[in-house]
């Protein structure tokens, strides 16, 4: 089992995510009117900005034409009703990509557990109880955690960009170019740490497994680390591993860490 051949993330979890078609193109769906909502919203507060500049400001005459205060209530009505539109599709989006999320979870446990069933004895003799149990729990929570807090960001994000580049070329194409520019930079910055960052996250989960390996055995076999005065070495083992665990930890939440205020520090050029 641990000599397969290396396959892509997506051609594994492929076969978990059929069915979901649906609501994935619903998420989208959604994304996209809410993208186009943010994008509209401050065209419309510019306009009601101009209505109240253009009432207080005198005329050639030396008048003060007044605020039309009309015009200023049909704006703010308009866009009191996208954004009370924008957050039912947010939260509605947010729910679509939640159930989505937990059903590929559960899915995935009952494969594992159909699968933990059909895996010869002779795996369990070379594989500790705490590394498959880590697996199963951990590694799993994990990549639903991921999924459920990062495809709804990446699929509103995706839609959002390209909504606001749009509206950037019809405001300013000049400042258009800027805007596009420092996002690209961004974005092989962002590459570049993911990739780094990566084989840290992997590093974690291994450690992970190692230490709770370690735990489930050092307690299922108290009596026998007792009986042989063992308790020193297995005090200095268990430190070992749960360095290496803070080590790798630390390491890949700093690195993942400093992508949001890169980005931050990219965008503020733009």
């Amino acid at each position: 089992m641990e000599n397969k051949p290396k396959t892509s993330s997506y051609k594994r979890l492929k076969p978990y995510i059929k069915g979901f078609q649906i609501p994935f193109v619903l998420a989208i769906f959604g994304a996209i009117i809410s993208a186009v909502i943010t994008v509209i919203g401050p065209d419309k507060l510019k306009e009601i900005t101009n209505t109240i500049t253009e009432g207080i400001t005198p005329t050639k005459m030396g008048t003060i034409p007044g605020i039309d205060l009309d015009k200023v209530a049909s704006i703010a009505m308009t866009l009191a009703v996208l954004y009370a539109i924008s957050a039912i599709v947010g939260y509605l989006q947010s729910f679509t990509v939640a159930t989505v999320t937990q059903r590929f979870s559960q899915r995935f446990r009952t494969a594992i557990q159909k699968k933990i069933n059909s895996v010869p004895l002779n795996y369990f003799d070379s594989h500790s109880q705490g590394d498959t149990l880590s697996r199963v729990t951990n590694d799993v929570d994990l990549l639903g955690q991921s999924l459920s807090q990062g495809l709804g960001t990446l699929i509103t994000s995706s839609v959002l960009l390209v909504a606001a580049i749009i509206m950037m070329f019809y405001s300013n194409v000049t400042m258009a170019f800027t805007a596009i520019g420092s996002v690209l930079i961004g974005f092989v910055l962002v590459a570049f740490i993911m990739g780094f960052s990566q084989p840290l996250f992997k590093r974690q989960q291994e450690n992970l497994a190692n230490i709770n390996g370690y735990i489930e055995e050092i307690y299922t076999g108290q009596a026998v680390v007792t009986s042989y005065n063992a308790a020193q070495e297995s005090s200095q083992a268990f430190k070992g591993l749960n360095d290496k665990l803070y080590k790798s930890m630390w390491q890949s939440q700093f690195i993942s860490g400093i992508m949001m205020p890169l980005m931050i520090f990219i965008g503020n050029f733009g």
